[in-house]
């Protein structure tokens, strides 16, 4: 998990895949009935939805589903409510990015309506920002900034409840999710408030903090800063490094077009088709 926010699903994809084929499955399949196996089969679900993830963070979006949906099974057979939550936060948050916003609303909520009554604050936060982030892609504001109030109202409740896997959902990861609420609801000025909560930490991990530098952009050309939000994608790139995410190349490639629309013979044409050609070699 560590190294995809650092690197990207294009570095970790392969090296997961060999592991699961060679190693998991065969022990999956040869596992006896009896003590330890639902714990067994936990430990596969969570290592199935992190090739998921890093299959869709590398674009191969068919893949990530099929493995999404298999540690979702393997979650409900070992009765790990929680992390079957998460794969279908998981599988929201993928349909919100494919466009299937209304999918990405039913799969959050019945990810939230799994977990009603399970203690696990900083899970059920993450849950209800992928409601607001689907919300925020159908262009309902109220609906969004209701659900981000609940996310934030269950992190404040704190408490060890929760799984290892969630230790990375904290204020500033929620503040980013609130940061592409309001990107996608066109307001300029929240969005550069949060973005700026999110990447405030110098442990914001490289991938995140791309991600962010780019929601930050798209902010300021709401708001009309050309010049701040090209440096800002600027920033971004440079930040970017090595990282292999076909989602952030995507990020890269929507401000290009965005600006490229609104300012079609700026001067700063050459330089963001530049920027692109650099987001995309870098995958």
């Amino acid at each position: 998990m560590e190294l995809d926010f650092q690197l990207g699903g294009g570095h970790t994809r392969e090296l997961l895949l060999f592991y699961f084929r060679s190693q998991v499955l065969p022990l999956l399949r040869s596992l006896p009935r009896g003590a330890g196996r639902a714990d067994i089969l936990s430990a596969t679900a969570e290592l199935a939805q992190m090739l998921g993830w890093s299959a869709y963070d590398a674009g191969r979006h068919a893949a990530a589903q099929r493995y999404l949906t298999y540690g979702l099974r393997l979650a409900r057979d070992a009765g790990d409510v929680l992390l079957g939550a998460r794969l279908l936060a998981n599988l929201s948050h993928q349909a919100n990015y494919l466009g299937r916003y209304r999918d990405a609303v039913q799969l959050s909520r019945a990810a939230i309506t799994t977990s009603t009554g399970t203690p696990a604050p900083a899970t059920l936060a993450m849950l209800h920002a992928m409601e607001a982030r689907a919300l925020a892609s159908l262009s309902d504001g109220p609906g969004a900034e209701r659900a981000l109030g609940r996310a934030e109202a269950s992190l404040h409740q704190g408490g060890d409840a929760d799984p290892a896997w969630i230790n990375y959902f904290d204020p500033a990861e929620l503040a980013g999710e609130a940061a592409h609420c309001f990107r996608d609801l066109g307001r300029g000025e929240e969005t550069r408030h949060f973005a700026g909560l999110a990447i405030a930490s110098d442990a914001t991990p490289p991938r995140t903090r791309a991600f962010i530098n780019m929601v930050t952009a798209a902010g300021a050309m709401q708001e009309g800063s050309l010049d701040e939000a090209v440096a800002a994608a600027r920033s971004a790139i440079e930040l970017a490094g090595p990282l292999q995410s076909s989602r952030y190349q995507r990020y890269v490639a929507d401000f290009v077009q965005q600006v490229s629309a609104a300012y079609p013979r700026e001067r700063h044409a050459s330089e963001l088709a530049e920027l692109s050609d650099r987001a995309s070699r870098s995958g």
